[in-house]
């Protein structure tokens, strides 16, 4: 199974929303959600996208996880390849790393342009918002 997700913030800190979807292995979208977040920054926003993507794929009792997103922070943080500096981060890097116990997840950076629906959901939650 592929999951994706991404987060957007509109003036960093800004109005944020995470965006995150699951996909089977015949390419059909399985559950997709945009999250409205508040006031957040993009950072915060990505790892709120993660978190809730792998929250889903625990719920769904998933075992092997193939997950991208175009943060280069969150998915280098998350495989320590990149220290942690930030308090905050570390702390929902934590919850990205709980959620993920008992799973088999590789995590890949890929460009926005392969990371479009989460991209899309991101965005869509902070419009509903306004809308």
């Amino acid at each position: 199974m592929k999951g994706y997700f991404d987060g957007a913030s509109r003036s960093n800190p800004g109005e944020a929303g995470a965006g995150s979807l699951l996909v089977d292995n015949d390419g059909k979208i399985i559950w997709s959600k945009a999250d409205y977040l508040g006031v957040k920054t993009n950072n915060e926003a990505e790892y709120t996208a993660l978190i809730n993507l792998l929250a889903e794929a625990r719920a769904r009792n998933v075992k092997q996880l193939d997950v991208y997103g175009d943060s280069k922070l969150v998915v280098s943080q998350v495989t320590h390849r990149w220290k942690i500096k930030m308090t905050h981060l570390f702390e929902l890097a934590s919850k990205v790393w709980e959620l993920a116990q008992g799973m088999n997840v590789s995590y890949s950076w890929v460009p926005r342009e392969r990371n479009k629906l989460a991209d899309a959901l991101s965005n869509e939650a902070i419009d509903r918002k306004n809308g």
